[in-house]
């Protein structure tokens, strides 16, 4: 005889919430953890507020950085003024070859010659080694480290400077101050010395130019102006002057056709603002 089937089905196994609980100060029991659409939701907003405060962030570090570069030039004022101080009022030289803009090599830089050229005569004054203490091989590397006085923290050095024979600077002194035929001048000589530049952020190989008219040739060397100067620091520029005071300015007050604006105004190359920094040498 078979058994009779039940009228009633059996009542399916309810669902099992497995996310674990807490009790309340009433004793129920409250369900914890996230669901997967909560984990989602999470995530989304976590990378929202990445997007929008990376670009800040880096804005942030960049505007160190250029404080640290402006900070490191007024060092070189300041040895700057200490030297003239000591020379008569005569500047130290630009470059191991007088009369323009171009590679020094590091067998230039260390040769005795060479002790009155900026990078050599002033870093003694900071107490700071010369450049020519980095000639040798085994510490070149250590001449391109960016915490240096002599580069600026942003500066993008060609890859293996390190073992390059040409010596790479990203801060240049002023190459118009000093005109050929003279193998330096005095400081007394600069007519207008809240405008006149003595040391900018220098353009290294592989930067970006600010016009397509700028020279690409002996990028790096010891000596620049306008048509070298580069912007490192949220499109803008590194330049410390003569009275002591530095700035970082936007292209467009420093270059114009990828040279120095004329007539010297706001921004003066050469000692005498009636001349054209483009022109002499």
């Amino acid at each position: 005889m078979s058994t009779p089937r039940s009228e009633n089905p059996r009542p399916r196994a309810a669902a099992v919430d497995l996310r674990p609980t807490r009790a309340t100060s009433d004793g129920a029991e409250r369900r914890s953890g996230f669901t997967l659409i909560e984990l989602l939701v999470v995530i989304a907003i976590i990378a929202i507020l990445g997007a929008l405060l990376l670009p800040t962030l880096g804005r942030a570090k960049e505007k160190a950085r250029a404080v640290s570069c402006l900070s490191r030039l007024k060092q070189w004022n300041l040895a700057f003024g200490m030297y003239k101080d000591d020379n008569q009022d005569f500047l130290p030289r630009e470059s191991f070859i007088p009369g323009g803009t171009q590679w020094n090599l590091w067998a230039q830089v260390r040769n005795p010659l060479a002790l009155d050229v900026w990078y050599n005569a002033l870093p003694p004054l900071l107490h700071q080694r010369r450049a020519a203490d980095y000639a040798p091989g085994a510490v070149r590397g250590d001449f391109y480290d960016r915490t240096k006085l002599f580069h600026c923290p942003s500066a993008l050095f060609p890859p293996k400077a390190a073992s390059n024979d040409v010596a790479y600077f990203s801060v240049a002194m002023n190459s118009k101050l000093i005109l050929s035929p003279s193998a330096t001048t005095k400081f007394s000589t600069i007519q207008n010395p809240a405008a006149t530049v003595t040391f900018l952020d220098n353009r290294l190989p592989g930067e970006p130019a600010i016009h397509p008219a700028q020279p690409t040739n002996d990028l790096g060397q010891p000596s620049a102006y306008a048509s070298r100067f580069v912007v490192r620091h949220l499109r803008r520029g590194s330049l410390l002057f003569a009275d002591g005071h530095f700035e970082c300015l936007p292209p467009r007050e420093v270059v114009l056709g990828g040279f120095a604006i004329v007539p010297q105004m706001r921004i003066v190359w050469t000692a005498d603002p009636k001349l054209d920094p483009n022109i002499v040498e």
